[in-house]
Protein backbone atom coordinates (compact mmCIF):
# COMPACT_ATOMS: atom_id res chain seq x y z
CA UNK A 1 0.00 0.00 0.00
CA UNK A 2 1.75 3.37 -1.26
CA UNK A 3 0.61 6.17 0.80
CA UNK A 4 -2.35 8.05 -1.61
CA UNK A 5 -4.09 4.94 -0.89
CA UNK A 6 -3.43 4.97 2.43
CA UNK A 7 -5.04 8.19 2.71
CA UNK A 8 -7.64 7.36 1.05
CA UNK A 9 -8.59 4.24 3.39
CA UNK A 10 -8.41 6.69 6.46
CA UNK A 11 -10.27 9.15 4.52
CA UNK A 12 -12.90 6.07 4.25
CA UNK A 13 -13.20 6.06 7.86
CA UNK A 14 -13.71 9.07 8.14
CA UNK A 15 -10.40 10.74 9.21
CA UNK A 16 -8.90 14.12 7.95
CA UNK A 17 -5.79 13.83 5.92
CA UNK A 18 -3.07 15.49 4.14
CA UNK A 19 0.09 14.94 2.43
CA UNK A 20 3.42 17.29 2.94
CA UNK A 21 7.11 16.23 1.91
CA UNK A 22 5.93 12.58 1.92
CA UNK A 23 4.75 12.30 5.16
CA UNK A 24 0.56 12.25 5.88
CA UNK A 25 -0.56 14.00 8.27
CA UNK A 26 -4.34 13.25 10.05
CA UNK A 27 -6.38 13.83 12.80
CA UNK A 28 -10.28 13.80 13.60
CA UNK A 29 -11.83 16.83 12.29
CA UNK A 30 -12.88 19.30 15.18
CA UNK A 31 -14.80 22.80 15.77
CA UNK A 32 -15.05 25.64 13.30
CA UNK A 33 -11.93 27.77 13.15
CA UNK A 34 -11.39 30.87 13.75
CA UNK A 35 -11.08 32.14 10.21
CA UNK A 36 -14.07 31.66 7.69
CA UNK A 37 -13.92 27.79 6.26
CA UNK A 38 -11.30 26.29 8.50
CA UNK A 39 -11.60 23.97 11.21
CA UNK A 40 -9.57 22.76 14.08
CA UNK A 41 -8.20 19.27 13.78
CA UNK A 42 -8.05 17.63 17.24
CA UNK A 43 -5.94 14.43 18.19
CA UNK A 44 -3.47 14.62 14.96
CA UNK A 45 -1.08 11.86 13.88
CA UNK A 46 1.33 11.63 10.94
CA UNK A 47 2.24 8.48 9.14
CA UNK A 48 5.38 7.78 7.11
CA UNK A 49 5.55 5.10 4.93
CA UNK A 50 9.36 5.94 3.79
CA UNK A 51 11.42 3.00 5.01
CA UNK A 52 9.34 1.41 7.24
CA UNK A 53 5.89 2.08 8.70
CA UNK A 54 5.75 4.48 11.40
CA UNK A 55 3.29 6.87 13.24
CA UNK A 56 4.38 9.73 14.83
CA UNK A 57 2.05 11.56 17.80
CA UNK A 58 1.25 13.39 20.88
CA UNK A 59 0.89 11.36 24.38
CA UNK A 60 0.20 14.70 26.37
CA UNK A 61 3.19 16.91 25.42
CA UNK A 62 5.90 14.13 25.06
CA UNK A 63 6.29 13.31 20.95
CA UNK A 64 6.01 9.41 20.74
CA UNK A 65 6.75 7.33 17.90
CA UNK A 66 5.65 3.75 17.27
CA UNK A 67 6.33 1.58 14.25
CA UNK A 68 4.47 -0.90 12.30
CA UNK A 69 4.75 -4.51 10.90
CA UNK A 70 2.14 -4.13 8.10
CA UNK A 71 -0.69 -1.37 7.15
CA UNK A 72 -3.30 -3.75 8.81
CA UNK A 73 -1.72 -3.43 12.65
CA UNK A 74 -1.42 0.49 11.69
CA UNK A 75 -4.77 0.89 10.97
CA UNK A 76 -6.07 -1.45 14.19
CA UNK A 77 -3.70 1.08 16.25
CA UNK A 78 -5.02 4.25 14.90
CA UNK A 79 -8.74 2.90 15.19
CA UNK A 80 -8.07 2.07 18.60
CA UNK A 81 -5.71 5.22 20.12
CA UNK A 82 -8.07 7.61 17.84
CA UNK A 83 -11.81 6.90 17.84
CA UNK A 84 -14.18 8.46 15.96
CA UNK A 85 -17.40 9.86 17.54
CA UNK A 86 -20.16 8.18 16.76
Amino acid sequence: MNINELQEELESLGYYCYKKNGVLFSGIKGDKGPIEGTFVLNNTFSISLINKITISYLVGQISTEKEFKTIKELLKFVKQVFPLEE
